[in-house]
This record gives C-alpha cells, structure tokens and sequence, in this order.
C-alpha cells in the first residue's frame, strides 16, 4: 500500500514565485534546490543552505522568505500535524477495506463450495434413487430391456 507523504517542499511552493527559477550556488559551485523549514521558530520558511553547511569556512545559507509571523508559527504546526493525523487515519481506512476484500473473498468462496456440495449430494441422491429403482426391478424385466435396445440399435445399424 502506498503512503501518502507530506511534500511540504512542493505544497509550499509558489509556481508564480519568480526566485523558483533563478539558479543559486554555493561558494562550492553547486547548484541549490529551495528547501523549506519545518522548524517551530520558521515554519513553511523557504531558504537555500550548502549541504556542507555548518561543517567549513563555507557556510553559505539564505532565506527566500521573510520572518514568520506569530499566528502562522502557531497555526502552521497544527495543520501539518491535522495532515500527518489524516494520512494516518487513511491509510487504516486502505488497510480496512483490504481486510474487508479478503472477508468478501472468502466468503464467496464458502457459498460456492456450499454450493457445489449441495450439487454433488442432489447427484448421490439421485444416484442411490436409481439404483433402489434398479434393485426392485424384476431381473427378467431388464434382461427384456437390454434385448430391446440392443434389437433397436441394430436396427439402426442395418438401415
């Protein structure tokens, strides 16, 4: 089963941005993807950071963003985590009606086998019918039937 994941990379974007198109670099040369902050200080904050950031005389770091406001840093955080709790809820909800299929499933399948039992007792049945038929029939009486349908079979054959 697929997880749906919180892309807040591509929720946050803004595809009219101007600055989505301009190239950014770091003193290394290499090119910088936006990336946007989850912290509770800078919530959805974008920014662009060398991946040696913190680690040599390069620290290159940049925000895209302004400072975030108070009531966005408390409701913000909520939401992420509203979306997270429904992500959740819907994967339990995919996992439901997988167990629900297989319930269906086999049950069907019971009913059919039930089913066919059902067909093969009616043929037993029918079966020690016939045969209780044939016990009470006089020997003489189906000798005499035999001999006519052999008699009509050859006279079918010699026509």
């Amino acid at each position: 089963m697929e997880d749906v994941k919180l892309d807040l990379n591509r929720i946050c974007l803004d595809k009219k941005d101007p600055m989505l198109n301009v190239e950014v670099r770091c003193n290394h040369g290499l090119l910088l993807h936006l990336k946007t902050s989850l912290s509770d200080n800078n919530p959805r904050r974008r920014f662009w950071s060398c991946p040696y950031y913190g680690s040599n005389k390069y620290n290159f770091f940049l925000w895209r963003d302004g400072m975030v406001d108070e009531r966005s840093k408390f409701i913000i955080p909520k939401l992420v985590k509203k979306v997270k709790d429904m992500n959740e809820i819907l994967k339990i909800i995919k996992e439901k009606k997988e167990l629900v299929g297989a319930y269906i499933d086999r049950k069907t399948m019971e009913m059919e086998d039930e089913s066919t039992f059902t067909q093969i007792e009616e043929q037993c049945s029918s079966f020690v019918k016939m045969k209780d038929e044939v016990k009470k029939t006089p020997q003489k009486m189906i000798e005499v039937k035999n001999i006519e349908s052999f008699s009509s079979i050859s006279w079918c054959v010699s026509s």
